[in-house]
């Protein structure tokens, strides 16, 4: 089983200094909310060697899960929202790279907002959260891709992605063509 340590506060700092730089994550501080930082650390065997995945996330590995905190929870003092993140992986990431995962993770955060606009709030007079679904969900495989050509929903996915996004997600498709 996995276990789980507080995160340093570099990681809120930095969370604090993203949502800070990007206007789509201006209502988590407008609403004041309090996200709790976890790094992760993978089950290990009898010689502390690692048996699988520090997160994971229906079934495949992740390097952060973002998930609302219950009423209870946030009764005792836990935050609104929390986030863990694989220690192993964050370790070695680039800051860019750290960055670009605790962005990913906010993202999923949203303010829920009554009918007029306000901030919905629960017994604890906290903000209501709710959490994003990915632009993207998909499982593929190359085999079926393959064997079944265009009429492949992994094809058809693909190809709705670079119709919708573009370059965007796979900015060097191209470079192998021109060259």
């Amino acid at each position: 089983m996995s276990t789980y340590q507080k995160a340093d506060e570099s990681v809120a700092e930095l969370a604090n200094e993203i949502m800070c730089a990007h206007e789509s994550h201006k209502p988590l501080l407008d609403a004041k909310i309090k996200i709790d930082y976890l790094f992760a650390y993978p089950p290990e065997d009898a010689d502390g060697m690692p048996t699988g995945p520090a997160l994971k996330r229906h079934g495949c590995k992740a390097l952060g899960i973002t998930r609302k905190i219950t009423l209870r929870d946030r009764a005792k003092g836990n935050g609104d929202a929390e986030i863990s993140i694989d220690y192993g992986w964050w370790n070695d990431a680039s800051p860019e790279q750290r960055r670009a995962l605790l962005d990913h993770e906010l993202t999923h955060i949203e303010i829920a907002e009554n009918d007029d606009g306000s901030i919905k709030t629960d017994d604890l007079s906290r903000p209501i959260l709710r959490l994003r679904p990915h632009d993207y969900e998909f499982g593929w495989f190359a085999s079926i891709a393959q064997r079944h050509g265009e009429s492949s929903q992994e094809r058809i996915q693909a190809a709705q992605m670079m119709e919708d996004s573009g370059q965007l997600l796979w900015p060097d498709i191209l470079k192998s063509e021109a060259a």
